[in-house]
Protein backbone atom coordinates (compact mmCIF):
# COMPACT_ATOMS: atom_id res chain seq x y z
CA UNK A 1 0.00 0.00 0.00
CA UNK A 2 2.84 2.14 0.82
CA UNK A 3 5.85 1.39 -0.78
CA UNK A 4 8.28 4.67 0.26
CA UNK A 5 11.04 3.37 2.77
CA UNK A 6 9.87 4.08 6.27
CA UNK A 7 13.33 5.84 7.21
CA UNK A 8 12.69 8.20 4.11
CA UNK A 9 9.39 9.48 5.68
CA UNK A 10 9.52 12.74 7.67
CA UNK A 11 5.96 12.22 10.18
CA UNK A 12 5.04 15.87 10.94
CA UNK A 13 2.15 17.34 13.09
CA UNK A 14 1.68 21.07 14.35
CA UNK A 15 -0.68 22.95 17.13
CA UNK A 16 -1.85 26.05 15.92
CA UNK A 17 -4.19 28.65 18.54
CA UNK A 18 -5.31 31.99 17.47
CA UNK A 19 -3.28 34.38 16.50
CA UNK A 20 -4.55 36.87 19.89
CA UNK A 21 -6.26 35.00 23.12
CA UNK A 22 -9.58 36.85 22.09
CA UNK A 23 -11.33 38.85 19.49
CA UNK A 24 -11.21 42.04 21.81
CA UNK A 25 -7.36 41.89 22.09
CA UNK A 26 -7.14 41.01 18.22
CA UNK A 27 -9.03 44.34 17.41
CA UNK A 28 -6.40 46.26 20.13
CA UNK A 29 -2.96 44.56 19.51
CA UNK A 30 -4.06 44.27 15.39
CA UNK A 31 -7.04 45.96 14.02
CA UNK A 32 -6.53 45.31 10.27
CA UNK A 33 -6.92 41.70 11.06
CA UNK A 34 -9.37 42.00 13.51
CA UNK A 35 -11.52 43.93 10.55
CA UNK A 36 -10.79 40.94 8.45
CA UNK A 37 -11.78 38.24 10.90
CA UNK A 38 -15.36 40.65 10.89
CA UNK A 39 -15.65 40.56 7.29
CA UNK A 40 -15.33 36.93 6.76
CA UNK A 41 -17.37 36.53 9.83
CA UNK A 42 -20.08 34.84 7.83
CA UNK A 43 -17.78 32.57 6.14
CA UNK A 44 -16.63 31.33 9.86
CA UNK A 45 -20.50 30.44 10.17
CA UNK A 46 -20.60 28.46 7.24
CA UNK A 47 -17.77 26.69 7.55
CA UNK A 48 -18.96 25.76 10.90
CA UNK A 49 -22.89 25.99 10.89
CA UNK A 50 -23.06 24.73 14.71
CA UNK A 51 -21.61 27.88 15.63
CA UNK A 52 -24.47 29.37 14.53
CA UNK A 53 -26.69 28.16 17.38
CA UNK A 54 -23.53 30.59 19.65
CA UNK A 55 -25.58 33.25 18.90
CA UNK A 56 -27.81 35.09 16.34
CA UNK A 57 -26.92 38.23 15.77
CA UNK A 58 -23.34 38.62 13.63
CA UNK A 59 -23.09 42.18 15.15
CA UNK A 60 -22.60 40.59 18.56
CA UNK A 61 -19.42 40.84 19.67
CA UNK A 62 -19.49 38.44 22.75
CA UNK A 63 -20.88 35.95 19.71
CA UNK A 64 -17.69 36.85 17.50
CA UNK A 65 -15.32 36.20 20.17
CA UNK A 66 -16.67 32.71 20.94
CA UNK A 67 -16.15 31.94 17.02
CA UNK A 68 -12.47 33.41 17.09
CA UNK A 69 -11.19 31.41 20.36
CA UNK A 70 -12.83 28.41 19.12
CA UNK A 71 -11.96 28.98 15.04
CA UNK A 72 -9.04 31.00 14.54
CA UNK A 73 -6.58 28.40 14.72
CA UNK A 74 -7.72 27.05 12.04
CA UNK A 75 -7.51 29.71 9.52
CA UNK A 76 -3.15 30.56 8.61
CA UNK A 77 -4.55 34.11 8.18
CA UNK A 78 -5.65 34.45 12.10
CA UNK A 79 -3.71 31.67 13.82
CA UNK A 80 -0.17 31.75 15.60
CA UNK A 81 1.85 28.11 15.38
CA UNK A 82 2.86 27.09 18.80
CA UNK A 83 4.48 23.57 18.48
CA UNK A 84 5.81 21.30 15.89
CA UNK A 85 6.83 17.53 15.75
CA UNK A 86 8.80 15.79 13.80
CA UNK A 87 10.13 12.50 13.99
CA UNK A 88 11.52 9.95 11.43
CA UNK A 89 12.71 6.13 11.50
CA UNK A 90 16.37 5.09 11.32
CA UNK A 91 17.31 1.95 9.97
CA UNK A 92 17.48 0.08 13.59
CA UNK A 93 13.90 0.96 14.06
CA UNK A 94 14.47 3.31 16.50
CA UNK A 95 12.75 6.82 16.33
CA UNK A 96 14.53 10.22 16.57
CA UNK A 97 12.03 13.35 17.18
CA UNK A 98 12.27 16.70 17.17
CA UNK A 99 9.70 19.40 18.70
CA UNK A 100 10.28 22.97 18.67
CA UNK A 101 7.55 25.35 20.68
CA UNK A 102 7.57 28.70 21.96
CA UNK A 103 5.70 32.16 22.20
CA UNK A 104 8.41 33.29 19.48
CA UNK A 105 6.26 32.24 16.21
CA UNK A 106 8.80 33.31 13.85
CA UNK A 107 12.24 31.76 16.02
CA UNK A 108 9.85 28.99 15.92
CA UNK A 109 9.74 28.45 12.22
CA UNK A 110 13.13 29.43 11.50
CA UNK A 111 13.55 26.39 13.42
CA UNK A 112 11.20 24.18 11.36
CA UNK A 113 12.30 25.57 8.28
CA UNK A 114 16.00 25.17 8.68
CA UNK A 115 15.28 21.14 9.43
CA UNK A 116 12.61 20.93 6.68
CA UNK A 117 15.27 21.80 4.26
CA UNK A 118 17.91 19.06 5.43
CA UNK A 119 15.55 16.63 4.91
CA UNK A 120 14.39 17.98 1.52
CA UNK A 121 18.08 18.02 0.72
CA UNK A 122 17.74 13.94 1.89
CA UNK A 123 14.80 12.97 -0.67
CA UNK A 124 12.32 12.62 2.72
CA UNK A 125 8.71 12.34 2.19
CA UNK A 126 6.43 14.31 5.07
CA UNK A 127 3.54 12.57 6.12
CA UNK A 128 1.00 13.68 8.61
CA UNK A 129 -3.08 13.19 8.44
CA UNK A 130 -4.75 16.40 7.09
CA UNK A 131 -1.37 17.30 6.32
CA UNK A 132 -2.25 18.99 2.47
CA UNK A 133 -5.69 20.61 3.57
CA UNK A 134 -3.98 22.01 6.98
CA UNK A 135 -0.49 21.58 8.19
CA UNK A 136 1.24 22.08 5.00
CA UNK A 137 -0.84 25.48 4.02
CA UNK A 138 -0.71 26.27 7.46
CA UNK A 139 2.99 26.05 7.76
CA UNK A 140 3.86 28.20 4.22
CA UNK A 141 1.75 30.96 4.80
CA UNK A 142 2.50 31.27 8.56
CA UNK A 143 6.44 31.53 7.52
CA UNK A 144 5.22 33.97 4.93
CA UNK A 145 3.63 36.49 7.19
CA UNK A 146 6.53 36.26 9.20
CA UNK A 147 9.02 36.97 6.53
CA UNK A 148 10.23 33.68 5.86
CA UNK A 149 10.48 31.99 2.54
CA UNK A 150 9.33 28.39 3.05
CA UNK A 151 10.94 24.94 2.47
CA UNK A 152 11.09 23.87 -0.76
CA UNK A 153 9.89 20.24 1.21
CA UNK A 154 6.22 22.11 1.12
CA UNK A 155 4.36 21.58 -2.11
CA UNK A 156 3.99 25.00 -3.83
CA UNK A 157 0.84 26.24 -5.54
CA UNK A 158 3.09 25.38 -8.49
CA UNK A 159 4.14 22.09 -7.23
CA UNK A 160 2.98 19.45 -10.06
CA UNK A 161 0.92 16.63 -8.40
CA UNK A 162 3.95 13.99 -9.60
CA UNK A 163 6.20 16.00 -7.26
CA UNK A 164 4.72 16.02 -4.37
CA UNK A 165 6.17 14.39 -1.79
CA UNK A 166 3.39 14.22 0.59
CA UNK A 167 1.73 11.37 2.44
CA UNK A 168 -1.80 12.04 4.14
CA UNK A 169 -2.65 9.51 6.29
CA UNK A 170 -6.38 10.89 6.37
CA UNK A 171 -6.66 10.48 2.46
CA UNK A 172 -5.57 6.60 2.43
CA UNK A 173 -8.19 6.36 5.28
CA UNK A 174 -10.54 8.16 3.11
CA UNK A 175 -10.07 5.31 0.04
CA UNK A 176 -10.78 7.76 -2.59
CA UNK A 177 -14.11 8.51 -1.00
CA UNK A 178 -13.50 11.90 0.03
CA UNK A 179 -16.71 12.88 2.16
CA UNK A 180 -16.18 9.50 3.98
CA UNK A 181 -15.14 10.45 7.74
CA UNK A 182 -11.56 10.84 7.74
CA UNK A 183 -11.26 11.28 11.50
CA UNK A 184 -7.45 10.16 13.40
CA UNK A 185 -9.27 9.12 16.31
CA UNK A 186 -11.55 6.43 14.06
CA UNK A 187 -8.31 5.61 12.21
CA UNK A 188 -6.73 4.85 15.79
CA UNK A 189 -9.85 2.78 16.83
CA UNK A 190 -9.64 0.55 13.85
CA UNK A 191 -6.21 0.07 13.42
CA UNK A 192 -5.86 -0.67 17.08
CA UNK A 193 -3.57 1.98 18.07
CA UNK A 194 -3.65 3.96 20.91
CA UNK A 195 -5.21 7.34 20.29
CA UNK A 196 -3.33 10.63 21.15
CA UNK A 197 -6.18 12.20 22.54
CA UNK A 198 -5.46 10.10 25.77
CA UNK A 199 -3.93 13.27 27.47
CA UNK A 200 -4.56 16.12 29.29
CA UNK A 201 -4.89 18.41 26.58
CA UNK A 202 -6.25 17.58 22.90
CA UNK A 203 -6.78 19.39 19.88
CA UNK A 204 -10.30 21.13 21.23
CA UNK A 205 -8.18 22.28 24.37
CA UNK A 206 -5.25 24.11 22.47
CA UNK A 207 -6.23 27.63 22.26
CA UNK A 208 -7.63 28.31 26.39
CA UNK A 209 -4.69 25.92 27.10
CA UNK A 210 -2.25 28.26 25.90
CA UNK A 211 -3.63 31.56 25.86
CA UNK A 212 -5.23 30.92 29.44
CA UNK A 213 -3.15 28.26 31.07
CA UNK A 214 0.18 28.86 30.43
CA UNK A 215 0.09 24.60 29.71
CA UNK A 216 2.68 24.73 26.42
CA UNK A 217 4.26 21.45 27.84
CA UNK A 218 1.27 19.54 27.47
CA UNK A 219 0.34 20.85 24.09
CA UNK A 220 4.20 19.95 23.13
CA UNK A 221 3.29 16.41 24.72
CA UNK A 222 0.03 16.22 22.71
CA UNK A 223 1.92 17.05 19.14
CA UNK A 224 4.42 14.36 19.90
CA UNK A 225 1.66 11.57 20.77
CA UNK A 226 0.19 12.86 17.28
CA UNK A 227 3.57 11.86 15.93
CA UNK A 228 3.86 8.74 17.30
CA UNK A 229 0.19 7.40 16.12
CA UNK A 230 1.32 8.44 12.33
CA UNK A 231 4.58 6.36 12.65
CA UNK A 232 2.27 3.38 14.19
CA UNK A 233 -0.69 3.91 11.58
CA UNK A 234 2.13 3.60 8.12
CA UNK A 235 4.02 0.60 10.31
CA UNK A 236 0.09 -1.12 10.35
CA UNK A 237 -0.57 -0.15 6.75
CA UNK A 238 3.37 -0.99 5.11
CA UNK A 239 2.79 -4.55 7.15
CA UNK A 240 -0.89 -5.62 5.55
CA UNK A 241 0.01 -8.88 3.51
Amino acid sequence: MINIPITKILFLDIETVGGCKDYQTCIESNPRVANQFDKYFDWFLKRFPEDKELGDDRATEEHMDIVFRKRSALVPEFAKIVCVSMAFVLDNGETKKQTFSGDDEKKLLIDVRNLLDRCHKLDFYLCGHNLKNFDIPMLAKRMIINGIMPSKILPSYDTKPWEVKAIDTKEIWQYGAYTAIGSLDLMCACLDIPTPKDGDVNGGMVHSAYWEQNRLKEISEYCERDVKVLIDAIIKLKNLK
